[in-house]
Order: structure tokens, then sequence, then C-alpha cells
């Protein structure tokens, strides 16, 4: 029996406070009550954005993104960006995803799917009951996703094999390391599904598939493609831009530049080290016994070798955890003169093709392409790439952010190590003027809004009961 359907909660205003940051200093807030988000740059309308609204749902570790687009009448259409939660989850998807039903009447214009990580898609299998009911135009998916790729479908299914005997690996193998790496390398499969074999992420593939109530139409895009938006979007205004994933797959396999990153001060680095090998395969000298080169026999080499895979697994799993994230649907929405950049998990290959149109570093590709400086130079609304991440916002692109846009960053504290980066999003308030939201800002049924995330900026909304999500909504 469906569930019956239940009025939208009521919405107010949560007032802002400066949290305190390192060193005693608090993030500069705008005054509360009073709207500083300057107008875009972009003359090509001067119709308000007004009903055009944002809403990041708490689902713990994971993506999970309405957007709703006014239309004529009164009336709005929506576009669901991802639908997933994995590491701490705290129970909430089922919730959220019963409350877009309730919302949106079970009917989306457009599903985008970034990419197939377990904390981006996992709702789709663990909901599918309710996204049967729900009728979809289109869904957008990276080109790694297109079955008629048989490249793609090849590279997948490779590191979905992969995943499974890491996964299977590092749970013979214990340690207290191997909870984390495991959750790393699950995160590409969902782990085993309940009922009817399979891994949950394949579950929540063929929902997006052909799980809802009509057959969708389904694109496959990469950068610089032209995406088809469904009839009702164009008609009220909504345009859009793919500017990721790149097709390059050395631009694929780029997932980080350290002194792009906002790193802690004790790891922060001016001149990134050309290293010929990983970091887990290196040591100095004094990691080296004093017979390290003598001559060894078979079977002490086969022991040594054993006894060396920990790191070797840990090596592999985090390379497979992160290409899935460079191939993320990047992707920029124009309404009404207003811009929106949502960057999936996108890491530095992904970035670096956007950014400089090709390799870094390499002839014509040293400098911030003008397309992209328009781009950024323009944005008001940025959802913060990979959680808060180190490696999913380079430097150069908060820097030509324009200066008092919004960010929406949806993460949990003690899921991954050092997520979200606390030197990354004080750069980004600093370049917001404090306009930068944390899903963690606001409490889920039996989880409390986390207080080390601060008060959420007065220009966010929540609803009345003070759970489940927050919504930013252009004037």
């Amino acid at each position: 029996m469906a569930p019956k359907k239940k009025s939208a909660p009521k919405v107010r205003n949560k007032t802002a406070k400066a949290p305190a940051r390192k060193g005693g200093k608090a993030a500069k807030m705008p005054p509360r009550g009073k709207d500083t988000s300057s107008p875009s740059t972009d003359s090509s309308s001067n119709e308000s954005a007004r009903g055009l609204r944002v809403r990041m749902f708490r689902v713990g570790f994971g993506d999970f993104f309405l957007l709703t687009v006014p239309v004529a009448g009164g009336a709005s259409e929506h576009v669901l960006i991802d639908c997933g939660v994995h590491a701490q989850d705290l129970g909430s998807i089922r919730d959220a995803v019963q409350q877009m039903a309730n919302d949106c009447g079970s009917k989306l214009a457009l599903v985008i799917m970034t990419h197939r990580h377990a904390d981006h898609i996992s709702g789709f299998a663990s909901c599918s009951d309710i996204f049967s009911g729900f009728t979809v135009e289109r869904v957008w998916m990276p080109w790694f996703e297109d079955p008629k790729n048989d490249k793609a479908m090849a590279f997948q299914a490779s590191l979905t094999a992969m995943a499974d005997n890491l996964s299977a690996r590092f749970a013979a193998r214990g340690g207290s390391d191997s909870p984390m790496l495991k959750d790393m390398v699950d995160n590409i499969t969902g782990g085993m599904a309940a009922a009817g074999g399979g891994s949950k992420n394949q579950k929540a593939l063929d929902v997006l598939h052909r799980g809802f109530k009509n057959e969708a139409d389904h694109d496959y895009y990469k950068a610089g493609d032209q995406p088809i938006l469904p009839k009702s979007l164009t008609d009220a205004g909504l345009s859009a831009q793919i500017l990721g994933p790149p097709i390059d797959p050395k631009l694929i396999s780029q997932m980080t530049k350290v002194n792009q990153q906002y790193l802690s001060d004790e790891i922060e680095t001016d001149d990134e080290v050309v290293r010929p090998f990983p970091k887990a395969f290196c040591t100095d000298k004094n990691g080296y016994p004093t017979d390290a080169f003598r001559i060894y026999d078979d079977q002490t080499i086969i022991r040594l070798i054993d006894g060396a895979q920990p790191d070797v697994l840990a090596a592999r799993a985090k390379a497979a955890d992160n290409t899935l994230n460079n191939q993320s649907l990047v992707v920029l929405f124009s309404f009404r003169g207003r811009h929106l950049l949502f960057a999936g998990d996108a890491q530095w290959g992904n970035w670096e093709n956007f950014l400089y149109g090709g390799a870094y570093g390499t002839p014509g590709h040293t400098e911030l392409t003008k397309n992209a400086q328009s781009i950024l130079g323009k944005i008001d609304f940025y959802k913060v790439g990979h959680h808060g991440s180190a490696n999913a916002t380079p430097k150069d692109a908060v820097a030509a952010m324009r200066l008092g846009c919004v960010g929406m960053c949806s993460t949990q504290i003690h899921a991954y190590n050092q997520v979200p980066r606390e030197p990354l999003l004080d750069a980004l308030r600093g370049r917001m003027e404090g306009q930068l939201a944390r899903s963690d800002q606001v409490a889920t049924q039996g989880t409390k809004a986390e207080k080390t995330a601060g008060e959420l900026p007065d220009q966010f909304k929540i609803p009345a009961t003070g759970e489940l999500f927050i919504d930013y909504e252009f004037n």
C-alpha cells in the first residue's frame, strides 16, 4: 500500500551565527535577514529567478539534491541530482525520498546520476518501491554508463570486479584500517543486495534504467556535449552545459594535484613533488633493514611479498575509488540570469579539463581558459564537490568564483579521514561571504545537527520541524 501523501512541511529561516574557526577567527557572515548575493553579471535576462530553489537533504555521507524550477501558471518542474548515502548512513534517506515524492507529486522532469558510487545512487535501490511510482521524462548519466559503448562497459565491469575482490580481501584480513578501506571499495558496488543476488549498486542502476513508472529517455554525456532538456524545462527558461567528464583516459586518471588543494598547515606545500611510484610504495632509508639487499630464497621472497600486501591493497582501493569520482557528470544550469554549478565528486583530471582545456602545464594549458573564467565568474550557486574533500575543489576554481555566490556541501563528519576539509570550507566561506550551508547543520529524526558545523547561515531555510533538508531560494 502506498504511504499516505503528506502535505509539504512549512519552512522557516534559520538564524545565523558565525562559527568560530581555527586560530580564533570567525567566518565572515552577512547581516541577518539580508540577502547579500549580488546579481549575476550575465545580463541576458532581467526577469526574476524567484521560485528557483535548491534543496539539500541530510542523509549522512552522500548526495541528494532537488532543483525546483518555476513554470507558467505558478506550477513547478523538478530535477533530481543524485540520491544516495553510504558511510555514516543516518537512516533518513527513505523519509527524504518520500518527502520528495509528496512535494513533486511523484513526477520528475529530469534525473541526473553524476556517477555510480553508492553514496550517490543507493537511494534508488533502497527506495525502489517509491521510485516505481515516479514518472520521469529524461535521465542523464556520464558517458561511462552508455551501454552502447563497449570500452566504457568493459572498464566499469573491470572496476567492479576489482572492488569485489578487494572488499573480500579486506574483510578477511581485518586490522584497524580495514573497515574504512572496505567501505571505500564497497562504495563502488554498494555491497551485496539482501535478496536476489547482485550488488546494491547494480540494483540502483537497474532502477535508473527501467525502474520508474514510465520508460524514460536516457542520455550519456561527456564534456562539451549539447544536452537535451525536457521541453517543460526549456519552456520555463532553463538551459544547461555539460562541463565534465572528459573523454581522455589520461585526464580521468589524474586524481589529485597537491598544490591545488586546501591542506592543513602542517602538510601545506607550495610545490608538488613528482614521484615515480605511489606514496604507498615509498619510504626513506630508515624503512630498510640492514640486510635489505641480501639475496633471498624464493620462499622468503613470497613471504615478504605477502607481508607487503596491505599497503598494496590500500593503494589499489584508493585508486579505484578515485577513478569513479573522476567520472562525475559536471553540469552548469542557467535560469533567468542565474547560474548553478553541480560538480558531483569530480577530482583533478575532470576539473583540469574544464579549467585549462587539457592537461595542466602542457603547451596552451597553463592558465584558466576564458570560458572557465567566464563561467566561474558569474556562478550564483556551487554544489561543493566530493563532500568537501581536499581533492575536489581546486584553488584556482575557488579564486575564480564570483564573490558572494552561494554554496551547499553535503557532508558528514567521521565518515572518512579529514572530510570535510576545514581549510577548504574556510576558503569557500570567504569567497561566498559566509553563504555556505552544510547538510549536517540540520537535524534528522534521531540525529541532531552537528555542533562543530556551526549555525546555518540566515540565507538558508529549514522546515518548521527543524529536520531533514535545507533550502536555498533565489530572489
